[in-house]
């Protein structure tokens, strides 16, 4: 497991690249935030650790899944069986549908 200062700038780093896939410098992603933009320059070079309460915001405030920053060391159900489960899931879809799951997963990968 990694331990806690590796875990917070896992986030760090996720948190820049998400702010830069977003197009925005640091003083703009930060003005909905109500912080400055030294202070977030902290963070994002994992010199700070965020808030539980700040990182909240921050996703709240950017429509961002929680689960894409923060990385959770638990076990995890079988890749394969996840595989299977979610090929069952798409032969139902339509095509629109599928396009939807696509950009999705692409948005996704893209965040982490």
């Amino acid at each position: 497991m990694d331990n806690i200062d590796d875990r917070v700038k896992n986030i760090a780093l996720k948190l820049r690249k998400i702010r830069e896939l977003k197009g925005l410098t640091r003083e703009k992603f930060c003005e909905p935030l109500g912080e400055n933009s030294e202070y977030w320059g902290l963070i994002e070079r994992g010199e700070q650790a965020i808030s539980l309460v700040k990182l909240l915001q921050v996703c709240e405030t950017y429509d961002i899944p929680i689960e894409t920053v923060v990385d959770l060391d638990y076990q995890t159900a079988n890749a394969k069986e996840l595989r299977a489960e979610i090929g069952m899931m798409l032969e139902n879809c339509t095509g629109k549908q599928l396009e939807m799951i696509k950009k999705f997963v692409k948005d996704i990968a893209m965040a982490l």
